[in-house]
């Protein structure tokens, strides 16, 4: 590739010239520049290493098909493996030089791969790819596919991310004056936000943001039109400010649409997806509507007054123990090396590692993927000390079943277990996990309860805004539009007076765009699959299938098995309405392997 090569040797002295200052102080602490140097020598499949079989005319297709998946798979583990430690490291407060060692190494990475896919090497084995029978070089070859195709042109892409950047910030802005004419909205001077309220508006405390703020006057407000104006000019706060950057995305996004032929963006990304037509996203965000009557300037007193549902206290080590039992069930073992390091089996199988610390919030970050055959994967954990809420017991639940569900997939191809066979299908097995775990470890919330009712508003807000970012990217003139301020009356049983400053809210419309219903859908198909499978007696055979999928079988192949019936979007789409629910709508009798 000579015009990569070119650029590649204009590149690299420039980054070098940009790392070496202060690189030997950072360097006997900080492994940014061993890393940052691995990055750099890194390189790309070529011809000579990819196409090993050459000199091999009499060989079975077959098996030349193999090795040639076997051996980009080989070449590109080392990017993938970099890739992830690159992102593993920006989590952590690093120093300004090494942020930019990490960024500029990300971009470097990323443009190099564009190029990868653009070149004859990879024109050469993706048709190989595409002829094989073998259905993990089959997914291999979709995934693989997918990812060249959605590669963006540099200049398209700065643009794009410029205008998204600049979202994000408006909508993460707490910034807000409001001025309240007469005397009515004003809150007591001797209240608890006396801080935030002065005789003509409300603004922030200085160290406090104005998020507390707005939370603390929608609680102590006791006057409804009140609530509702202020929450109002919070959502549309951004609404000027971003109006320019949408339409710029939007108009970025529909000439992409255009040069592949599509009609919209819309048709554009939901092309590769399982849902494939805005007709059927807009079929099933209807049919997870449900009205809740649960304004969103109500929400906080609604909150306030409710009972959280009742655990038992563990501490973390303890509440690990309890989670690990219950994997047992599906074949997974947690062996404690020492306090701070699991190891995870499967079927006595080792397949990861988890690093454990304590910090002041739960999360689980990748350091490694399990890719079988060529590594085992690694985490890192963050748990609190002492777990004596539903929240937080639930948030360790969450994280363990990423950590699991990743850790365990099948296949020996990295992709085929980091990416979905589809954006909206990624995370089904993950969510039916997280789910599973729930309904073993954790009660039921209580009608009434905290917990419950953050569940049917988080539910109907996200149906809400998935109908926005629909709207946004759907052509003009398209039959599949929502009217959102009957959408948003529907759902919450009052009306939003500035309807499309909702545009302007929340930042996943410019990054997820029309697929925002993804995480609803899979969740929904997920809940699904728990309620027709609970009550199998092997319980392992249905994680292996979901989860490990050792056979790369599709997620029709998988659904069918598990559901008991042939699955169309449509049938699904019935079957999915009542799966936000608690109770079980449809109690079905397992039909898994006719057990």
């Amino acid at each position: 590739m000579p015009t990569a090569n070119l650029r590649q040797w204009l590149l690299k002295p420039a980054i070098w010239c940009l790392f070496c200052f202060n690189t030997a102080a950072y360097a006997a602490v900080s492994p940014i520049p061993l890393l940052v140097e691995q990055c750099l020598n890194y390189q790309f499949p070529t011809k000579s290493n990819l196409d090993n079989q050459a000199n091999k005319p009499n060989e079975n297709i077959s098996f030349i098909i193999e090795n040639e998946a076997i051996a980009l798979e080989r070449n590109l583990i080392g990017f993938f493996n970099i890739n992830d430690r690159l992102k593993y490291y920006r989590h952590f407060p690093l120093t300004y030089a090494d942020r930019e060692r990490v960024l500029q190494c990300q971009l470097y990475l990323a443009d190099e791969l564009a190029l990868f896919f653009k070149s004859a090497e990879f024109q050469s084995i993706r048709f190989k790819l595409a002829a094989s029978q073998d259905p993990n070089i089959q997914a291999l070859a979709k995934r693989i596919n997918r990812l060249a195709k959605n590669t963006e042109k540099p200049y398209d892409k700065a643009q794009l991310h410029t205008a998204q950047a600049t979202f994000k910030q408006g909508v993460s802005s707490q910034s807000l004056s409001l001025n309240f004419i007469g005397e009515r909205c004003k809150l007591d001077q001797t209240a608890a936000i006396t801080e935030q309220v002065t005789t003509e508006q409300v603004t922030p405390q200085r160290n406090k943001s104005f998020n507390d703020s707005l939370a603390s006057y929608l609680i102590k407000q006791p006057n409804e039109q009140c609530r509702k104006q202020v929450w109002q000019a919070y959502q549309g706060r951004a609404s000027v400010k971003n109006h320019t950057a949408l339409m710029q995305i939007t108009e970025l996004r529909q000439q992409q649409a255009t040069q592949a032929g599509f009609t919209d963006y819309v048709d554009t990304m939901l092309s590769q997806q399982w849902l494939a037509e805005p007709s059927l996203v807009a079929k099933f965000l209807d049919a997870q509507t449900q009205a809740i009557n649960i304004a969103p300037w109500d929400l906080g007193q609604l909150l306030a007054k409710a009972q959280s549902t009742k655990v038992e206290s563990y501490s973390s080590k303890l509440w690990l123990q309890q989670i690990g039992t219950v994997l047992e069930t599906l074949g997974i073992r947690f062996s404690e090396v020492n306090p701070k390091l699991y190891r995870i089996y499967h079927e006595d199988r080792l397949i990861g590692e988890v690093y454990v610390n304590l910090g002041k919030r739960i999360k689980a970050k990748a350091i490694r993927h399990t890719v079988v055959g060529q590594q085992f994967g690694q985490f890192e954990l963050t748990l609190l000390t002492d777990l004596n809420q539903y929240k937080t017991q639930s948030q360790v639940i969450n994280v363990i079943a990423q950590i699991v569900s990743q850790l365990a997939s099948g296949d020996k191809y990295y992709l085929n277990n980091t990416l979905g066979e589809t954006q909206d299908s990624a995370q089904i097995d993950l969510l039916w996990l997280q789910t599973w775990l729930k309904a073993k470890l954790l009660p039921t919330p209580t009608q009434g309860s905290r917990e419950a009712i953050l569940q049917r508003y988080s539910a109907q807000l996200q149906v809400f805004r998935a109908k926005v970012a629909l709207n946004t990217y759907l052509a003009a003139d398209s039959t599949n539009k929502f009217d959102l301020n009957k959408a948003f009356t529907l759902a919450f049983g009052k009306n939003w007076d500035n309807i499309s400053d909702s545009a302007y809210s929340f930042s996943a419309i410019v990054y997820q765009g029309p697929i925002y219903y993804q995480n609803i859908w899979q969740q929904a198909v997920a809940n699904d699959i728990y309620q027709s499978t609970k009550d199998c007696q092997n319980q392992k055979r249905v994680f292996n299938n979901l989860v490990v999928n050792e056979t790369a079988s599709d997620l029709a192949t998988r659904l069918q098995l598990l559901l008991g019936e042939p699955i169309t979007s449509d049938s699904l789409i019935k079957r999915t309405q009542y799966a936000f629910n608690h109770q079980d709508q449809h109690p079905r009798s397992c039909t898994f392997l006719r057990q």
